[in-house]
Formats: structure tokens, sequence, C-alpha cells
């Protein structure tokens, strides 16, 4: 009887994991539409298409006279091919920073390919990590991030495993496992301690534990991080929490939702974000 108590126990977690490590059938299971296929070519950028060995894919935009790249990662994407869909502005964000003379690689995850699952941060960190190796090979220019949500919680990790000069965050968070906990207790009407199991099954399930940035390597490098206050899919709090863990700066959008910021108040954020970048870049 215990046993079968505890496996009942155990499958609030099993379900939420599952989706975690799926995006593709969260967005059937929940009926949310996948973002429409967009190319660099709409807001006048001229491209060309990465396909790295790895899996990882994407779009390169070099600019014209170059100070130096950035390398964008788009969030938690339930296309078939994030490197030509549109997580929150990615592509006008490639605009600003290419007219400032920062080239660009809009990267493509390699859950989007199916190299490997959605592992909360792990894989997704080593993405990066390859991401910026290549980037800087390739333009021999030094390399910036900025991650969107669930990129911007892979693209901190990657700062420890990665030559990276600075990195950006916008609606990003601390803790993949709390995150998945709090959302899947909002869809699903439990309280959110039945999911506490939700990073072992992941771990069982991947081969990774979702990424925990308290307890992980951190690069010592400059950061800043954005969110909305009005974020209702991550709680405004991980902002206070990713500046104390990282000790970087920190932009509150007011009225902004999630990943929603630059479309708010988009001159605020591009001078902000290209301030940082000029300073971190000296």
């Amino acid at each position: 009887m215990a046993a079968g108590l505890a496996a009942v126990g155990a499958l609030p977690s099993l379900a939420a994991a599952v989706l975690a490590t799926r995006p593709h059938l969260a967005a059937r299971v929940f009926g949310g539409s996948t973002n429409p296929a967009r190319h660099p070519s709409e807001v006048g950028l001229v491209a060309s298409e990465v396909d790295a060995a790895l899996g990882w894919t994407g779009w390169w935009v070099p600019a014209e006279d170059p100070v130096a790249a950035v390398v964008v990662v788009h969030g938690f994407e339930p296309s078939d091919d994030p490197k030509a869909t549109d997580t929150g502005p990615r592509i006008e964000m490639a605009k600003f920073l290419v007219d400032a003379n920062y080239s660009v690689l809009l990267i493509g995850l390699g859950y989007g390919s199916g190299a490997h699952p959605h592992t909360g941060g792990a894989a997704e960190a080593d993405d990066i990590a390859d991401a910026v190796a290549w980037t800087a090979s390739t333009s021999q220019l030094r390399v910036a991030l900025l991650g969107l949500s669930a990129g911007g919680h892979a693209a901190i990790a990657a700062s420890g495993r990665s030559d990276v000069v600075a990195v950006v965050t916008d609606s990003s968070f601390v803790s993949f496992g709390d995150i998945v906990a709090e959302q899947a207790s909002g869809v699903l009407g439990l309280p959110v301690s039945v999911f506490a199991g939700v990073p072992h099954v992941m771990r069982a399930m991947t081969g990774h534990y979702p990424v925990e940035l308290d307890d992980c390597v951190i690069g010592a490098v400059p950061m800043l991080h954005i969110h909305g206050d009005a974020d209702t899919a991550i709680d405004h709090t991980n902002l206070s929490r990713l500046a104390a863990i990282t000790g970087g700066a920190t932009l509150t959008v007011a009225g902004a939702e999630h990943i929603d910021s630059f479309r708010v108040d988009p001159d605020r954020y591009r001078n902000r974000v290209l301030e940082f970048l000029d300073e971190a870049l000296g």
C-alpha cells in the first residue's frame, strides 16, 4: 500500500518532468501554438544559416564594421525549428545590435533539432558554450551573450564554461526546477510541494539535473539582468536573486510581461543594453 501511495505521489513530478524535457509535447498538451517562422531579412538583416556538427543551429548576421559579437539565445521554445522562430523579439534585438556594430548569432539550441532533450540548462549551456567558441573562431571577435527567459538562465550557466565577456538576461530565473514546479502548480492546481521530485525525474530522463544557479560555476564577467514587473510567467523576485548571485546590474521595466520589456520601452531597453555592452567591452 505504501509503495502504491508513493507511486501515485510521484506522478505529478513525472508528468511535469516529461513536459519540461519535451517542449514540443508541452505545446500540444496545453494547446499552445508554435511561433511562426521568421527570418532576419524581415528587418533588413543579411543572414547565413548555420548548422553545427553538435546539433545546434542558427542564423549568423555579421555587422559591417563589428566591434564584438553577441549570441542571442531563445527561451523555452516549442517549435521544431527555433532558429527560424521568435520567442520574444529576437530578430528586432539582432537588428539594433547589428546597427550598433555588433555581429549576431541567433542560436537555435539542440533540443529544437532533436540533438538532445531539454535538460533545464545543462545541455543548453553546453550548446551555448560551443556556439561562443564557433562565433569567436568565425569572427575573431570577443563574444557576449543575450539570453531570454530559459535562454538567459542557460547563458549564465554557460558563462562559467566559455570565454564570454558579458551576459545580458531578460525575464530569467535562478532555478529551473523551481520554475517547473511553480508553473505546473498553476496549471494543474496542485501544491508546489508535490512537484519536489522534478529534478530527480529529469536527471533520470536526461542524465542531467536541471541547473540551479545557486550551485553553478558562474563566470566572473559583467552581467545585466532585465525583467518586467508585470511578468506572470517568471516572478519578478528572480531579478534581485540573479543580481545577488552574479553581482550583476538590473533594469526593471514597468508594466512589461514576460519577455515584453523591449516592446514596452524599446528606446530604454536598447540604450541600456548598448551602454552595458560598451562598458563591458571597454
